[in-house]
């Protein structure tokens, strides 16, 4: 609670503070008016566009793995969540330059060109951004729905109206909390649309802490985003809680495969190889503009103080964060209101624009009490546990999910100590969750931008801070190497992530000792 809800709490007794010496006036910032209402209704309606594309492209591609129920696809489709890890400006970096290129060659031939950027290379960009995001959460809809509801409809009509009519009302609740959550996360970004020069409600929080300096202005002026925010928190919790307490890993396999007619099945392969693209576009537009592996290396080299930087922080994050996590993803496994009161808690954060969470930190370290905190390499680290914990206690409640607990009870009649059940017995069931989590936050943190931009200390920066002052200047080989690197990065923790949870679950269908076996009537009697 100190770590995650301490900023924002001293932000509110900041306002306090100065509304009762005289600065009450300052209140109306928390009403939007004029040029701030403007940009409000421009955010909305950006974030808005953004889940909507999200949405679309989301159904249709996981309309498609929604086939793969047995095989080696049941679990393959998942990697597609090992995507969304890679920071939006490493898609902004490699869509930009690969827009370019196909305007030049488009105007060779007489046509014209892709005007990427504004508020289409923004939308664009944060679509890609957010895409594995949106096919995983429609995954999960899809799949909350019962095969022998389908089948039955399957029967009297076509497969085509047994989706429209069938799984779409009955998926429709998850698949929507999804889309609350990609216009939550476009909602409080800034980073993408700085970089395509296109103004948001959120950077103007950063921009009026920068010229007033005065933390209370900011949170007022934060306010109308912080209430939007949290009502598209409060509707995506359904999709948060379905994923965490039943992770759809494997389900019965279908009968007879769905066929669908000709229109859809060339809506599916657009939206299939927009999901090729937004995996290849990056990877191989960096990897030519980076130039040869010598150019890398001596581009790693040249940032081998924010690599270290960075490094630093991401681990030390991951590290943190799990005996934070652990405690709050045993409270969030309660199918009791203290549960519930736990999952508003553990996702109020997510509607925390980034730069609150940097004036928050900045108000209360800045202090003579706490002379060895504020101006140092800690303040990133602190605003990384503060956005990143909440997810990383998620991802351990899907691996607490899947223990039983008759397992604990029994090693704890045979212990000799606690800490011999915690080594022997505990330890080894939530090692693919805490592998899960620390990749998470690991990779998370390490491209963080909101908030590290305003807590990093003088002096030091880290490798997106480096990578994201660079890109206002063009795209160049240097910054391309430095956003391989973090693509690499990204990828790779997020595909260890899905391996530690799909892996367990693997072994979870097997009914082995100490796993908790899926069956529905011990689910619904718990």
């Amino acid at each position: 609670m100190f770590f995650v809800f301490g900023p924002v709490v001293v932000l509110c007794g900041s306002v306090a503070q100065r509304v009762l010496t005289g600065h009450s006036a300052w209140l109306l910032l928390a009403i939007p008016a004029g040029r701030r209402l403007a940009l409000l209704a421009r955010s909305l309606g950006l974030a808005a566009g953004v889940a909507t594309g999200g949405l679309v492209l989301g159904i249709l591609v996981a309309s498609v793995l929604w086939q793969w129920r047995t095989g080696p696809g049941s679990y393959l489709r998942w990697f597609v969540l090992a995507l969304a890890p890679m920071p939006p400006y490493v898609h902004a970096l490699a869509w930009s330059t690969f827009a370019y290129e196909a305007s030049s060659w488009l105007q060779h031939g007489g046509v014209p060109g892709i005007p990427f950027r504004g508020w289409f290379g923004s939308w664009w960009t944060q679509v890609m951004a957010l895409l594995p995001i949106a096919i995983g959460l429609s995954l999960i809809g899809l799949e909350s729905v019962d095969l022998d509801l389908i089948d039955a409809a399957r029967l009297l009509r076509p497969d085509v109206d047994s989706l429209r009519d069938i799984v779409l009302p009955l998926a429709g609740p998850a698949v929507l909390a999804g889309g609350g959550f990609l216009f939550l996360l476009s909602l409080v970004d800034y980073g993408v649309p700085s970089l395509f020069h296109v103004n948001v409600y959120a950077l103007e929080i950063f921009a009026e802490y920068s010229a007033s300096n005065e933390p209370a202005r900011a949170f007022l002026l934060a306010l109308p985003l912080l209430l939007l925010a949290t009502g598209a928190v409060y509707l995506s919790q359904s999709a948060f809680r379905d994923a965490a307490l039943s992770p759809p890993w494997r389900r019965r396999g279908w009968a007879v495969p769905p066929t669908w007619p000709g229109w859809v099945i060339w809506l599916q392969r657009l939206a299939v190889a927009l999901l090729l693209a937004q995996a290849l576009v990056p990877l191989i537009g960096l990897i030519r503009i980076a130039g040869s592996w010598q150019s890398l290396v001596v581009t790693a080299a040249t940032a081998s103080r924010e690599i270290a930087f960075s490094f630093w922080i991401a681990a030390l994050t991951a590290i943190a964060c799990l005996p934070l996590a652990l405690p709050v993803a045993r409270e969030l496994l309660q199918p009791t209101r203290r549960g519930k009161l736990w999952w508003a808690l553990a996702t109020a954060p997510l509607a925390i624009p980034a730069p609150l969470i940097g004036i928050g930190l900045i108000s209360i370290w800045n202090r003579p009490l706490f002379p060895g905190v504020y101006g140092s390499g800690l303040m990133p680290v602190l605003a990384a546990l503060a956005r990143f914990t909440p997810l990383a206690a998620i991802v351990l409640l899907t691996q607490l999910r899947r223990i039983d607990p008759a397992q604990i009870d029994a090693a704890r009649i045979l212990q000799s100590n606690a800490a011999q059940t915690w080594v022997q017995i505990r330890l080894p069931l939530l090692a693919a969750g805490l592998l899960a989590a620390a990749s998470i936050a690991f990779v998370l943190s390490a491209g963080e931008l909101g908030a590290t931009l305003i807590v990093a200390p003088p002096g030091q920066a880290t490798l997106t801070m480096r990578i994201y002052n660079f890109l206002h200047y063009g795209a160049s080989d240097i910054v391309a190497g430095l956003c391989l690197l973090m693509a690499l990065a990204a990828l790779v923790s997020g595909a260890l992530a899905v391996l530690a949870l799909a892996g367990w679950s693997r072994l979870q269908a097997s009914d082995l000792p100490g796993v908790w076996p899926v069956r529905s009537k011990r689910e619904s009697d718990d």
